[in-house]
């Protein structure tokens, strides 16, 4: 998995939204030269190798995650979490607690509701995929079309999960950062993840899915309160 390293200290991991990069958070990590800065580019996104054919899911994400940090010699991290990064940074803090010292979870994607129209929308498509008889036919969501097709089928794998269970036994130390405007992950679904785990603050800002990357100053002045709380 490809990864820049910057500064020195405390580590502080970063993990990128879906259809991103690390270097999404450089303009931040600049003002943050007393941490150990990790940014990584999750499998199929910047500079890191597809998966394979069959698509990984969030816990397989977690689990090279982790073994990312584990080959870099961090024993325990501040993770800073970003959309689809919330994804796998929920899964690492139940499942390798012990490389997680707490987390920032901006616009965090994860919950699921059941939706009358998306299950109308994916049986309709699906029938019209049978009737024709194609392997290729137009629907799905604008997300999933805009997927490259290395990716589809981690994509379906991603979206479809449902992370609450997980959430629920979270027990590190957790800020939730949520955009009022946000169009990507409904503000709404970020404070049911604030009241799914135990140990988290909430925090609402104005702006949209990428507030706090326009002004990279007052993001990393939150990342370094939280971790030195």
């Amino acid at each position: 998995m490809y990864s820049k390293t910057y500064g020195n200290g405390k580590t502080v991991l970063y993990l990128h939204g879906w259809g991103a990069s690390g270097q999404a958070f450089e303009p931040v990590v600049r003002h943050l030269p007393n941490y150990l800065n990790i940014t990584v580019d999750f499998y199929g996104f910047g500079n890191s190798p597809p998966p394979p054919e069959q698509g990984f899911t969030v816990s397989v994400y977690a689990d090279k995650t982790a073994e990312f940090l584990r080959g870099c010699n961090q024993q325990k991290a501040v993770i800073v979490a970003h959309s689809f990064g919330c994804r796998v940074a929920l899964v690492m803090a139940v499942k390798y607690p012990e490389l997680v010292d707490r987390m920032l979870l901006f616009a965090p994607a994860g919950l699921r509701r059941f939706s009358f129209k998306r299950w109308a929308k994916v049986r309709l498509y699906k029938l019209r995929k049978r009737l024709c008889k194609r392997k290729k036919l137009q629907g799905g969501s604008d997300d999933y079309n805009a997927t490259p097709d290395a990716l589809k089928s981690t994509f379906v794998k991603v979206v479809n999960q449902d992370l609450s269970a997980y959430a629920r036994k979270i027990r590190c130390k957790t800020l939730i950062i949520a955009a009022k405007q946000d169009a990507a992950v409904p503000y709404r679904d970020a404070k049911r993840l604030h009241k799914l785990v135990k140990n988290s603050d909430f925090t609402g800002i104005d702006g949209d899915h990428f507030a706090l990357f326009y002004m990279p100053e007052v993001y990393a002045k939150i990342i370094r309160l939280f971790a030195e709380e």
